[in-house]
């Protein structure tokens, strides 16, 4: 059952806990290859290793992605798992998938993993208190990061099924919401379906098969800001 506050009951402990397992983890290897490991300190992520809460073990091997709240990591709202088995991200070869230019194995189970009773909220509130004429909106947790990455205030939406009516009201008073969907169909239709809500929306297309923290990635710090005009 989650508190009056919306905080899904476990969740601080479990971040503590994971992030204890961080350092030296699959999980640091994952995020430096995916070119993310400059928000390591900001967003706290985690790693399931070998201290497990009980009830846990299904989360064995995942990252884990604390939803924190501007007040601090004791008033985290909930945490989400993502798989990064050796046999669902990386090729015969040892490679990442991602570094490859090629999609993750991840067709016998769900990529990310949510806490019992949990549901879909939106991901860097704490960029909604960050002075800023804009904001972006981006499709997935690691595209916030990469956005944050570049200097923009970026929070995340789980795809476009998990946006609820009440997320409107968090943009009602910015001169520009950048939205930014993953260079797919499903990120085109988040695109679409957010322009269409919000007023000040700014939709912003994606190279096809590309997302924020690929960009960043390949074309190095700046590329999103260039993007969105903001480079100068």
């Amino acid at each position: 059952m989650k508190r009056k506050n919306g905080q899904v009951p476990g969740s601080v402990e479990s971040a503590k806990l994971y992030q204890e397992q961080y350092r030296g983890s699959p999980a640091e290897e994952y995020l430096t290859a995916r070119g993310l490991g400059g928000g390591v300190e900001k967003f706290l992520p985690g790693y399931v290793g070998d201290s497990v809460k009980t009830g846990h073990e299904k989360y064995r091997h995942h990252l884990v992605i604390p939803y924190l709240r501007p007040a601090g990591i004791k008033y985290i709202a909930t945490v989400r798992f993502r798989c990064i088995r050796d046999e669902c991200v990386r090729d015969f070869d040892g490679q990442y998938h991602f570094l490859k230019g090629q999609k993750e194995d991840h067709s016998s189970h769900s990529k990310y993993m949510s806490l019992p009773t949990d549901s879909p909220r939106l991901y860097n509130t704490a960029a909604l208190i960050t002075p800023s004429p804009y904001v972006a909106i981006a499709e997935g947790e690691f595209s916030a990061w990469a956005v944050e990455l570049d200097g923009i205030p970026s929070v995340a939406v789980q795809g476009v099924s998990a946006w609820k009516d009440h997320f409107d009201r968090a943009f009602a008073g910015y001169v520009k919401v950048f939205i930014l969907g993953d260079g797919d169909e499903a990120g085109n239709k988040m695109t679409e379906k957010l322009a269409s809500r919000l007023p000040n929306g700014v939709p912003v297309e994606l190279p096809a098969g590309s997302d924020p923290d690929s960009l960043r990635r390949e074309q190095g710090d700046g590329v999103i800001r260039k993007l969105l005009g903001l480079e100068g």
